[in-house]
């Protein structure tokens, strides 16, 4: 299987990722979605650290991953992912 590369841009950097034939268009939305959820993150907190940045906007974006699929993961998986972004935020805001 051939490997392309595609050219994305997050956080004001460019970035070179390999996919397969046929995924240039789901790289480059999944870029777009996470620059913008980073985005949010910055607009939404006192972050100072891109890090601590893309950790919350990863985080956030499980959690919208998980709640969009209750049925197939553990309540236990979510509460802890709860837990983790609550911990994550107070960690940050305490900065």
């Amino acid at each position: 299987m051939s490997k392309e590369g595609v050219k994305v841009r997050i956080l004001d950097r460019d970035f070179t990722i390999a996919c397969g034939p046929g995924e240039k268009a789901a790289v480059e939305s999944a870029a777009q979605y996470l620059n913008a959820q980073i985005k949010v993150v910055q607009d939404q907190s006192k972050v100072i650290g891109i890090e601590h940045t893309v950790v919350l906007a990863a985080l956030n974006m499980a959690n919208e991953l998980i709640s969009d699929q209750p049925m197939e993961v553990d309540e236990v998986v979510i509460n802890r992912v709860r837990g983790l972004r609550q911990r994550i935020a107070a960690a940050i805001s305490e900065d």
